[in-house]
């Protein structure tokens, strides 16, 4: 059951946009590099402090608000000193919250604070890879992590797939669950168009030229396993991650079911 949330300042707060370029799927020369989309929407960009660097002054919640670019909600939060931002929305935050950054402060729902601090075991967001750099993964709308240890200089954290990802323990995170942005039903095929998102045509439908499962006689099934316009298998028939990446160290292996 989706809980109802007061969403207010429906306008963007004027400093804290900027104007956004959109590519519509295609790269500097003009060839498409991602199918299926197109036009859509203006939207403005909000600029989110993802890095929480105003540390030890408390700040409370004002509202909930809609990023257009995003799937998380963000909440319009103001400090002891006056001053506003928007940051990442934690589910659960109301007027009584108490929202501070610090290195070890409060544990409440929005709070940023340093891992070697933040309990084991506590639902966390906005997570650092590397200290100083601001929040980098766990940031769309319903996702969040579990501290599960600390060992040495790294803390383990479970993320939304299973997967254990070892991170230094003088990353900064957020406390609580990202709150997804209301659904909206879809009423007519304007709305994906509106949204940047172009119709989508199967393979099989294709001709040869334009798809390797294109052509045949018929409703011909395409004769292969299912595969991209370049050929690479699909349909999770291997792992796409390289091996040879600098941060495959840093990740726990799945156990095999």
């Amino acid at each position: 059951m989706q809980q109802n949330i007061f969403i207010g300042q429906r306008k963007p707060l004027k400093a804290f946009i900027r104007g956004k370029r959109t590519t519509n799927g295609r790269n500097n020369t003009g060839h498409i590099t991602s199918f299926h989309r197109a036009g859509g929407t203006k939207k403005l960009y909000r600029i989110i402090d993802l890095h929480r660097k105003l540390h030890d002054v408390p700040a409370g919640f004002l509202s909930y608000t809609i990023d257009p670019n995003r799937t998380a909600l963000l909440a319009i939060i103001c400090y002891q000193n006056g001053f506003i931002s928007y940051i990442l929305a934690a589910k659960g935050l109301n007027a009584k919250n108490i929202i501070l950054s610090s290195i070890a402060g409060l544990t409440t729902k929005g709070s940023h604070m340093l891992l070697a601090n933040i309990p084991i075991g506590t639902h966390i967001h906005n997570i650092e890879i590397t200290p100083n750099t601001g929040g980098t993964f766990i940031r769309a709308g319903g996702t969040k992590g579990q501290l599960l240890r600390r060992k040495r200089q790294h803390a383990f954290i479970k993320l939304q797939s299973g997967e254990i990802r070892k991170v230094s323990i003088n990353c900064y995170a957020s406390i609580g669950t990202l709150l997804a942005k209301p659904y909206f039903q879809k009423t007519k095929a304007g709305h994906s168009r509106q949204q940047g998102r172009k119709p989508t045509v199967r393979g099989v439908a294709m001709n040869p030229v334009d798809h390797p499962m294109g052509g045949g006689e018929g409703k011909a099934s395409g004769g292969r396993p299912s595969v991209s316009p370049w050929g690479i298998l699909t349909k999770g028939h291997f792992r796409t991650r390289s091996k040879r990446k600098n941060t495959y160290y840093l990740i726990t292996p799945r156990k095999k079911k």
